[in-house]
């Protein structure tokens, strides 16, 4: 499927009240981008919305098709500084052929906080804050909306959009195909979406089981002299993280979603250092949460990465106080690098 990046320049853009801007921690004037995403093989496109405020507003990306992958950032538009405390949209989707709208609350003071707060970057060593807000679209008009930065991203709230009809001219233009040929098209421009959707369908509440977190944190066992230096986690529901330096010394358990994907970095004892690509198994690594966490929501877990003997792959263990479950269907990359 095609994803289009559509760049737009926005022109006279004044922040009208104190209470929408804000300056940051290395004292520069927030400016942020926009952004859009579906989950991979159900196509969306956006008909039109926009972050806003009292009397200002962020347009959101509209006109190209997104299935870049649920959370990922697949089409950036405009730049802006303002807090928003809503957004409203109105979007189509490919495979249920319908369209979806909404206008929604966002959560204000929580949005401000994370602005200000930001982060240390892990190669720059220095502050950023976040720079991007994204909305996702997912089948039944489930939307999430998103806080990306460089080494972090965050969940801002879940949404739901109700169905409505738009004039098809209108979203396609008096001189595009209409609805039933530019679906289709659409939708056989991708087999793997196509063949995807006969297998599995709409996977109504797919997103929301994606959004259950648990008390976990990563784990490494490696040998004597070894020095872990980093962990990035990538979530299902959408969020990332990179662990590295006193956060990654004191380890504390956090509330996360189920990691799809981790990359980690360390040092051995010998000096050389190495990287690891973790690619877990869907259903092998949901199976063993629900298992550990079945008589227990609330307790604590650590995703456990272990250097075998061998030093020829990682071993990796989803491990409870009282239990300890392999998982077997990792794809694991261990590769050197330089630094």
């Amino acid at each position: 499927m095609i994803s289009s990046l559509v760049n737009f320049i926005v022109l006279g853009c004044t922040f009208k009240t104190e209470t929408h801007t804000l300056q940051l921690q290395n004292g520069e004037q927030l400016e942020y981008a926009s952004g859009i995403c579906a989950p991979e093989l159900y196509p969306v496109r956006v008909h039109k919305g926009d972050f806003y405020t009292a009397d200002d507003w962020l347009p959101i990306p509209k006109g190209g098709i997104v299935e870049d992958g649920w959370g990922d950032n697949g089409m950036n538009m405009g730049r802006s500084g303002i807090i928003p405390s809503g957004f409203r949209i109105t979007y189509f989707s490919f495979m249920e052929n319908k369209f979806y709208k909404g206008d929604f609350a966002l959560p204000v003071d929580r949005i401000r906080s994370l602005f200000k707060e930001g982060m240390i970057g892990y190669r720059s060593k220095r502050y950023s804050t976040y720079d991007a807000m994204i909305v996702g679209m997912a089948s039944g008009g489930v939307l999430v909306v998103w806080m990306q930065g460089v080494d972090k991203q965050v969940e801002i709230g879940r949404y739901q959009a109700t169905e409505t009809d738009v004039d098809w001219k209108i979203f396609n233009g008096p001189n595009g195909s209409n609805r039933e040929k530019y679906v289709n098209a659409t939708i056989n421009d991708s087999p793997e979406a196509k063949a995807n959707f006969q297998k599995n369908g709409l996977m109504l509440g797919l997103w929301d089981t994606y959004r259950v977190k648990y008390s976990w944190r990563p784990k490494f066992e490696f040998p004597e002299g070894c020095i872990a230096e980093t962990i990035r986690l990538k979530m299902f529901n959408g969020e990332y993280e990179l662990v590295w330096g006193d956060s990654l010394i004191k380890n504390s358990f956090e509330k996360r979603a189920i990691t799809y994907k981790a990359h980690t970095l360390w040092i051995d004892e010998t000096g050389q250092n190495y990287g690891a690509h973790i690619d877990f198994d869907e259903a092998e690594i949901f199976e063993a949460y629900n298992l550990i966490y079945r008589d227990d929501k609330e307790q604590n877990a650590e995703l456990v990465i272990k250097y075998n003997d061998t030093r020829s792959s990682l071993e990796i263990y989803l491990r409870s106080k009282s239990e300890e479950i392999e998982l077997e269907k990792c794809k694991v990359k261990i590769y050197k690098r330089t630094k």
